[in-house]
């Protein structure tokens, strides 16, 4: 029985795909994290831009009022990348979670030939043993 296991760059394959899901989960959190901090910009500039409109000329309020527009356009647009981002972010979870099995499974085996060696040496020493005990006890009788 060989004392490597013939897996082993199966094992660090799969850990690779461990960690290469982890990062892509966590570029997503990341991105998730900047949508919510521009939504929550835009929000604030269109509080503020409210606020100015109340105090402004009736001559500009057409520009307040197409600025705010375009603020809500880019908010809806925001909110609509931020549900896309939520749904691949659930997805990537499931990735994750199914390559951490994978991986599992892999650690399983390779604990499985480790313990087979050990019993396997075990085996061997308890031959060797018996096989020293006999050599003596013949050695004894002469």
């Amino acid at each position: 029985m060989k004392r490597e296991f013939r897996l082993q760059k199966v094992l660090e394959y799969r850990e690779r795909l461990v960690s290469i899901e982890k990062a892509k989960l966590a570029e997503l959190h990341t991105r998730l994290l900047e949508n919510r901090n521009s939504i929550l910009a835009i929000q604030n500039e269109a509080k503020l831009k409210l606020e100015e409109m109340e105090t402004a000329d009736t001559t500009i309020l057409f520009m307040y009022d197409k600025y705010l527009k375009s603020l809500a356009e880019k908010k809806a647009a925001l909110v609509k990348m931020k549900k896309q981002i939520e749904m691949t972010i659930e997805l990537q979870k499931k990735k994750v979670m199914e390559a951490i099995d994978r991986h599992k499974v892999m650690e399983k085996l390779k604990e499985k030939h480790v313990e087979n060696f050990r019993s396997y040496l075990n085996k061997e020493e308890m031959k060797l043993i018996d096989e020293l005990a006999i050599s003596r006890s013949s050695r004894n009788n002469e």
